[in-house]
C-alpha cells in the first residue's frame, strides 16, 4: 500500500503506517481495531476482519489470528486482551491513500484508508494469477482480466461457448494410473462476463472422485451477483449442485465447493480405463433469469 506523503508530514504518516502493519503477515489492517474481539461484517460490503493488540502494542490481523492457536502474541508471547483501540482507528480514519495497483495504471488517488479494500478487490487494473497456475501447472502470467482472458484462450486453448446453458463432456484418463488429474478450461460467457468451468479427478484412497465447479473471471464482489448450477443424468437419475461461483483470485476456488461425483456415478469409456463424465452447466443473475437447456 502507498501512503500518500506529503514533505512536511512524511514521519507522521511512516509511523501510521507502522501502526497499522500486522506484525506477523505484514499486512495493512482496517478498522474496526481490537485488542481482541469477535469477527465483524458489514453484510452490504464485505467481511471486516478482527484485529488483535497485546499489551506491548503488537498488532496481529484476523487471518493470522486464526492461525495462532493460544491466545498469545506471536511477537512477544503475552496474552492478547480485549480491549478496543479507538486511538489506532481515528489514525486510520484519517488517513488516504494511493490504489495499490497505481504502478498498473490505476489513477484513483486519495482513497479513505477504511474503503481501500473495496477499491482494490473491483478495480480494474487489479491483477490476477493464471487459474492454471492454482492447479499445479507451472504458469507464472500475471495481469489484469482483459489480459488473462487473452492469455487463457490463446496459451490454454480452453473451449469455448457463446451459450449460458450447455452440455460438457469430460475424459478423464484412468484415474488410478494417473492418480490427478484437472481438464483443460472451458470458458463461457454471460451478460458479458466471462465463466470457467473446470473438472478434477483424483482419489481418496482407492475410491475415484470427482467434482466439478465454476469460477468467475474477475473479483468475489461481482461474482456474488450471479448463480450457477452443474447436474448429472445416470441411468434415470440425477445429482445436481447450485452456487455462487468464485473468483479466479479466491483462496477457496480450488476447493470441494461445486458438484461432487463418486467414481459410483459416473462410468468407463469402451475398453479402456478412462472416465467419461457429462455435465449440463447453466449460469443465471437473480431477477434476469437463464436460459433452459433441452434433452
Amino acid at each position: 500500500m502507498e501512503f500518500l506523503k506529503d514533505r512536511h508530514d512524511t514521519e507522521v504518516l511512516d509511523n501510521a503506517q507502522e501502526l497499522l502493519t500486522c506484525s506477523v503477515c505484514l499486512e495493512y489492517m482496517q478498522s474496526p481495531i481490537y485488542q481482541y474481539s469477535k469477527l465483524h461484517f458489514d453484510a452490504a460490503l464485505v467481511p471486516k476482519p478482527e484485529e488483535a493488540f497485546c499489551h506491548n502494542g503488537h498488532t496481529i490481523c484476523s487471518s493470522c489470528k486464526a492461525g495462532v492457536l493460544t491466545k498469545l502474541c506471536p511477537s512477544c508471547r503475552q496474552e492478547l486482551g480485549d480491549i478496543r483501540c479507538p486511538e489506532l482507528e481515528k489514525t486510520a480514519e484519517s488517513l488516504v491513500v494511493n490504489c495499490k495497483y497505481k504502478e498498473f495504471g490505476c489513477p484513483d488517488i486519495n482513497i479513505p484508508y477504511c474503503t481501500r479494500f473495496i477499491h482494490e478487490d473491483s478495480c480494474t487494473f487489479r491483477q490476477y494469477s493464471c487459474p492454471w497456475s492454482r492447479y499445479g501447472w507451472p504458469c507464472r502470467a500475471v495481469g489484469n482480466i482483459p489480459f488473462i482472458l487473452s492469455h487463457l484462450t490463446q496459451y490454454h486453448k480452453p473451449y469455448l461457448y457463446k451459450t449460458c446453458y450447455f452440455k460438457r463432456q469430460f475424459i478423464f484418463p484412468d484415474i488410478y494410473k494417473y492418480q490427478n488429474y484437472t481438464s483443460v478450461d472451458t470458458i463461457f460467457k454471460y451478460f458479458d462476463r466471462c465463466f470457467s468451468l473446470r473438472a478434477k479427478g483424483y482419489l481418496i484412497g482407492s475410491i475415484p472422485v470427482f467434482i466439478a465447479f465454476v469460477n468467475f473471471i474477475g473479483n468475489q464482489v461481482d461474482a456474488n451477483s450471479y448463480r450457477y448450477s452443474l447436474e448429472i443424468r445416470e441411468n434415470g437419475q440425477k445429482l445436481s449442485f447450485e452456487g455462487i461461483p468464485r473468483s479466479i483470485n479466491s483462496e477457496s476456488c480450488n476447493k470441494m465447493d461445486g458438484l461432487v461425483v463418486m467414481g459410483s456415478r459416473v462410468h468407463s469409456e469402451g475398453e479402456t480405463k478412462d472416465i467419461n463424465l457429462t455435465v449440463i452447466c447453466g449460469i443465471s443473475k437473480p431477477g434476469f433469469g437463464s436460459a433452459t437447456l433441452v434433452g
